[in-house]
């Protein structure tokens, strides 16, 4: 699957692009400041760092509409519809042209990749597939423009936009990994149920969950008037403190950007086969659940002032 046309940008190579994210400081502009390419982009960084700090700090990560996975047996493609998701950085990927493959030029371009070494049998393999996509920012639009006369025999073409686009991949499903990753708000989880309390290398219960077991044990203990008292208080004093923890920004040490790729869907028991007229194609299942989802603020809403749901 290639990457998104954006601007005309049909090769690879000028998809190693970035956009500044530097949303702490914008230009002070006064009357005859000398602009130069660094307050441009301080001023674009600016902006676009605000943007993904918000995203990334208040709504997570996850597809917010599209991106519908589909497998056509008659054809042996997989088709992906357009959708718009928001990476763990807080940056947009758009895909606005829906994108197809066929899993069988797929699988020839592909299996002697080291990742598919251990199968012994190409012509007769079963793997499990992710479908996953990558944020990609691609320069377009080329135009002339004054050399630099320290570039030598550099061209003196430069390109004026920077897009931002989506590349969508087929990799081999990971392995789950041995230490789950930590999940945001985790006191929050732990009053709710959805946790297990932390511990430390000697096992023993980290303060601040120890806290909190603490304090539901004695709200417990109280009468029924007094819990509804203090219940709202301690929720409240949770919530606080399960904030208190989130990171404000992401690691100084960024991971790989295919660590960044988000999981649309999983292709279970997918088996791939020579035989004499041609690949045949079976697949297990298909799997959208895998996925993370942000769902609207709207519908949250709704949702919450909707009476529980009752089988």
């Amino acid at each position: 699957m290639k990457p998104n046309d954006c601007c005309g940008l049909p090769e690879l190579e000028r998809c190693d692009a970035d956009l500044p994210d530097s949303p702490q400081c914008a230009p002070n502009y006064h009357f005859g400041m000398l602009l130069g390419v660094d307050d441009f982009r301080a001023e674009q960084g600016f902006h676009v760092g605000r943007l993904r700090r918000h995203q990334r700090l208040l709504h997570g990560s996850g597809v917010v509409a599209g991106y519908d996975v589909s497998y056509q047996p008659a054809d042996q493609e997989l088709r992906v519809g357009n959708g718009l998701a928001v990476d763990v950085l807080g940056r947009d990927l758009v895909l606005e042209v829906p994108q197809c493959v066929s899993l069988p030029m797929w699988w020839i371009a592909h299996r002697e990749d080291e990742d598919f070494a251990d199968i012994a049998t190409p012509d007769d393999a079963t793997l499990d597939l992710d479908v996953i996509a990558c944020y990609s920012c691609c320069l377009g639009n080329p135009v002339p423009a004054i050399a630099d006369p320290c570039a030598g025999n550099a061209s003196d073409i430069a390109y004026s936009r920077v897009c931002e686009t989506v590349q969508l991949r087929l990799v081999r499903t990971p392995a789950a990994p041995a230490v789950p990753a930590p999940q945001p708000f985790h006191l929050l989880r732990l009053w709710l149920g959805l946790a297990q309390p932390r511990r430390d290398h000697l096992g023993v219960v980290l303060a601040s969950d120890q806290w909190l077991i603490d304090r539901r044990t004695a709200l417990a203990a109280l009468p029924a008037a007094q819990q509804e008292i203090e219940r709202p208080v301690l929720v409240r004093e949770v919530v606080a403190r399960a904030g208190a923890e989130q990171p404000l920004a992401p690691p100084p040490d960024e991971p790989d950007e295919n660590d960044l790729c988000l999981t649309l869907a999983r292709l279970r028991a997918l088996r791939l086969k020579l035989e004499p007229d041609g690949w045949k194609l079976t697949l297990g299942s298909l799997e959208m659940g895998v996925r993370d989802t942000l769902l609207p603020t709207a519908l949250l809403q709704q949702l919450l002032a909707t009476p529980p749901f009752r089988s």
